[in-house]
C-alpha cells in the first residue's frame, strides 16, 4: 500500500504526525466499527454516530449562508454527504457483520489497488515501477489472506 501510495518521508513533521494519526484513527475504525456491527444492529448504532456528529459539528455551518440560500447548492450538499458518508459506511456496517475485521481490513487494502485502476483507465495515469510492484504485493496478500480463516 505504501509503494501504491507513493509515500515519501520528506516535509513537515505535523505532515507525517497526521498521517500516522490517521493511520492509527482508521485501524481504531475497523476495530470499533466491528465491535458496533456485532453489538446489536449495527445500522442503528451507525444512525445514533451520525446524529451526535450532526449535533457536534453544526457550529461549523456558521457562516455557510450561501448554502442555505440556495436550494441547488443544498440538494447537491446534502447529496454529497449521503453518499460520501452514508452509503459507504453502511456498506462498511453489513460487510463487517458478514466477514471479519481481518478480511475487512485486507478489502480496505484493495482501496488503493482500485484506485490505481481508475486512474489508468479514466485518466490514462500509468503506474510507476514501485506502484505497480506494490499493486502485485497487495493483490498477492489478498491472495493469501483468502486461503487462510479469519
Amino acid at each position: 500500500v505504501l509503494a501504491i501510495a507513493d509515500v515519501r518521508w520528506e516535509g513537515s513533521p505535523a505532515g507525517v504526525a497526521f498521517a500516522l494519526g490517521a493511520a492509527a484513527a482508521w485501524g481504531a475504525y475497523i476495530v470499533l466499527g466491528r465491535r458496533v456491527a456485532l453489538g446489536g444492529n449495527g445500522i442503528d448504532s451507525l444512525a445514533i454516530g451520525f446524529a451526535v456528529a450532526t449535533v457536534v459539528l453544526s457550529p461549523l455551518v456558521v457562516g455557510t449562508t450561501a448554502v442555505w440560500a440556495r436550494p441547488d447548492l443544498l440538494t447537491l450538499a446534502v447529496g454529497v454527504g449521503l453518499l460520501s458518508t452514508v452509503v459507504p459506511y453502511v456498506l462498511d456496517q453489513t460487510v463487517l457483520r458478514r466477514v471479519g475485521q481481518a478480511r475487512f481490513a485486507v478489502l480496505l487494502a484493495l482501496l488503493p489497488v482500485t484506485a490505481a485502476v481508475v486512474g489508468f483507465v479514466v485518466l490514462r495515469q500509468v503506474p510507476g515501477p514501485g506502484e505497480a510492484l506494490g499493486i502485485v504485493a497487495v493483490v498477492a496478500g489478498v491472495a493469501l489472506r483468502s486461503f487462510s480463516r479469519d
